[in-house]
């Protein structure tokens, strides 16, 4: 047997080197263990002995249309059969299954009708060998045994050979059929373009309608590997045509080729080398096409990569395999929410928690979040509130092989002068103290002679390649040395031995409010420690307890005070003082009381969080048209949807015109807002004229607003 089986697999390997074609068919029994479940053992084993019988007795018949053929059993119900094809076959390999398989088939089952009263189904795959220069003959018949099991155990696909052939000319000649788009990734704060996100592309491609069936059909027949390299090839040399001013290139790599001993060689690094890049401006994009079943070796090869200086990102995240585990495994530098919690965001409750959820989880381990596959300008505005890192999606730009303009609706809606205005003031940047940092090979004796020469520092970070690893509080150090061994046991060693390896790290975007929550969840023996901020592990300075508790407490005062929690503007205390405030000066004053229409009924369609999202608009409306207002003007927001604005009396009109032209361009970017339109009833006060007072005032706006308000849509009035 052994000797027949080595003849036969030398006869295969001439026939190979003279470039002779292989057919390897893999065959097995379609739920073969239900089988043997129902009639046991001894039946299948006779079933198995005729499939045997009827192949061989096949071959025997035909032999005169192949050159050579055999057949081997892999065990159990496995079995390969290789055709040598002849000049006498009258089909193709895509035929196979049709004029080879299906008769078999019939003629099987017509050997057991006496041992089964059922039909047992045959299950096939075939794939197609051809010699290969710097390839040999038992590797190349290994693959396409491979290859038809594989498609032995898939859905049929009736492209899979018109696909194999479009995969062999993207590796022969991929100048010609392949090229790389890039879709540009932007900073949620400024809208400036962070980064480009390369993505494959076939422009001539009769096979592949969607880039993502490549990856996997390539995986499958064995060429994965060569496929991605081409990929990353085409993204790199493309790219410094397409990149400014050290903008990152985010490169999607599969876990199973990252783990790959050829992609580990060095030969992307030589690449970007050639190109002007280094791995520092690179973003290996985890793309998680096949789970990872060992996350420790996967773990390692990512820690390789990173010492070189290429960050890492997780995408699909909410996806698929992209699980919290790898999250918590990978450590990754940026997460890729998944568009399909992006899909509708502003309008779903559900996803709008979820992805707040990973806005906050993210700040606290010290990742950024880039929102995938924003396409309208309401996700655009839910997801930049929420606290997003950055953004990408059709709405930004679609993928281009050019450099493109980013859409200009984006710079609107970021209102970037606004927003950085509204971050020097909540952020947590406006507290940040100096953090003097050293690496993990200073001695502890450098560092106690550091704090020693500098009596008020406290606490210094320590670095390994620019990322912050962990820091040394100077009680602590002086604790350690102070103990009877201490100087002996630890000065002379590095700094690592003693320092604290899980401070408190927050990203410089982390609201106040957040930072302040997880200060205060730490144990009591870490509950006073400093708060390191930094951008992306890489450390910017630190923040201590103290200067948090005091700037939250000045905070929570001016919210007593009588701050609006929703939109941030003065409440009705602060409303009341600033009207009485007019009145004792006795000056002549104009009022506007904005109330928005139909706005329960808006509300009840779209959610309580829609609902606040159009009071927030309306709120950002009225501060514009103030700030552009010639006179001192009072915002405020009585609750709900009714807002109080108080200026000059001359500038009323011309303020009510601005905030109608104004909401009006706003609710462009807003779901549903046809139903809703802003009434503006406006109250001149001459106090010279009539004893006012608060009540009255109020009294006599809210009869204005009915008036205005039987008017309808967007409209003032000015009595």
């Amino acid at each position: 047997m052994f000797k027949s089986l080595d003849i036969s697999q030398r006869k295969l390997y001439r026939l190979l080197r003279d470039d002779k074609t292989v057919w390897v068919l893999y065959l097995d029994i379609v739920k073969f263990q239900e089988v043997e479940f129902r009639y046991g053992y001894k039946i299948c084993r006779q079933i198995l002995e005729e499939i045997e019988n009827e192949i061989s007795y096949t071959i025997k018949q035909q032999r005169n249309l192949y050159l050579f053929s055999h057949f081997e059993s892999r065990g159990g119900d496995d079995f390969v059969v290789y055709f040598v094809p002849g000049k006498k076959i009258h089909w193709n390999i895509t035929e196979a299954i049709e004029k080879w398989v299906i008769p078999l088939e019939e003629r099987f089952n017509h050997r057991i009708r006496k041992l089964v009263s059922e039909k047992i189904n045959l299950r096939s795959g075939i794939a197609q060998c051809i010699n290969e220069a710097g390839r040999s003959p038992d590797y190349l018949l290994y693959a396409a045994v491979k290859e038809a099991f594989l498609l032995n155990k898939s859905e049929p696909d009736p492209n899979f050979f018109a696909r194999r052939q479009e995969i062999t000319y993207l590796i022969e000649e991929p100048e010609k059929y392949l090229k790389a788009a890039f879709q540009p990734i932007i900073e949620a704060r400024s809208g400036e373009v962070f980064g480009f996100e390369a993505l494959a592309r076939i422009p001539s491609s009769t096979c592949f309608n969607n880039i993502a069936d490549l990856f996997p059909f390539a995986e499958k027949i064995g060429q994965l590997y060569p496929i991605e390299t081409l990929c990353r090839r085409q993204a790199i040399t493309s790219y410094p045509s397409i990149s400014h001013n050290k903008e990152r290139l985010f490169l999607n790599i599969n876990p199973l080729v990252l783990i790959d001993p050829e992609f580990a060689s060095g030969h992307t690094r030589k690449l970007l080398s050639e190109q002007g890049l280094t791995p520092s401006d690179v973003v290996l994009e985890i793309t998680e096409r096949s789970a990872i079943e060992d996350f420790s070796t996967f773990r390692d090869a990512l820690d390789h990569y990173r010492k070189q200086g290429y960050l890492i990102a997780l995408d699909d995240v909410g996806a698929g395999y992209s699980s919290l585990q790898s999250v918590a495994e990978l450590h990754p530098d940026f997460l890729k929410v998944d568009r399909s919690l992006i899909k509708g965001v502003n309008a779903d409750p559900i996803k709008w928690a979820l992805l707040e959820t990973f806005v906050t989880f993210s700040k606290r381990i010290g990742c950024r979040i880039i929102a995938e596959g924003v396409e309208t300008a309401e996700e655009m505005r839910t997801v930049v509130q929420l606290g997003v890192d950055y953004i990408q999606g059709f709405f930004i730009a679609r993928p281009s092989f050019e450099r493109k303009c980013i859409n200009p609706a984006v710079k609107e809606l970021l209102d970037v002068k606004h927003r950085l205005k509204s971050a020097e003031q909540n952020s947590i940047l406006s507290m940040v103290e100096p953090l003097p940092l050293f690496n993990t090979h200073t001695l502890v004796n450098a560092v106690e002679t550091y704090f020693r020469d500098h009596p008020h520092q406290w606490l210094v970070g320590i670095t390994e390649d620019s990322r912050l690893v962990g820091v040394m509080q100077r009680d602590r150090l002086f604790s350690a040395l102070g103990t009877r061994y201490g100087v002996t046991l630890y000065s002379e060693r590095t700094i690592p031995i003693l320092m604290d390896t899980n401070p408190l790290i927050v990203e410089d975007t982390t609201p106040l409010e957040v930072v302040s929550s997880l200060a205060m969840q730490r144990s009591g023996s870490q509950l006073y420690d400093g708060i390191i901020i930094a951008n992306q592990r890489k450390p910017i300075g630190l923040v201590s307890v103290a200067n948090l508790i005091k700037t939250m407490a000045e905070r929570q005062i001016q919210i007593a005070r009588g701050a609006n929690p929703l939109t941030g503007l003065p409440g009705n205390l602060l409303i009341d003082q600033e009207i009485r405030q007019h009145l004792e000066r006795r000056s002549t004053f104009g009022l506007i009381y904005v109330d928005l229409n139909k706005f329960k009924y808006y509300n009840d369609l779209f959610g309580f969080q829609q609902g606040d999202v159009a009071i927030k608009m309306l709120s950002e409306v009225l501060l514009n048209a103030s700030n552009n207002s010639a006179q001192e003007t009072f915002v405020g927001h009585i609750g709900g949807d009714d807002f109080i604005i108080i200026s000059s009396s001359l500038e009323l009109e011309k303020l009510a015109v601005n905030i109608l032209f104004q909401f009006e361009q706003s609710c462009k970017q807003l779901t549903g807002t046809e139903s809703l339109s802003v009434a503006l009833a406006g109250l001149i006060i001459n106090t010279a004229e009539q004893n006012w007072t608060p009540l009255l005032v109020s009294e006599r706006a809210a009869q204005i607003k009915k008036e205005v308000k039987a008017i309808g849509g967007n409209s003032y009035l000015v009595r």
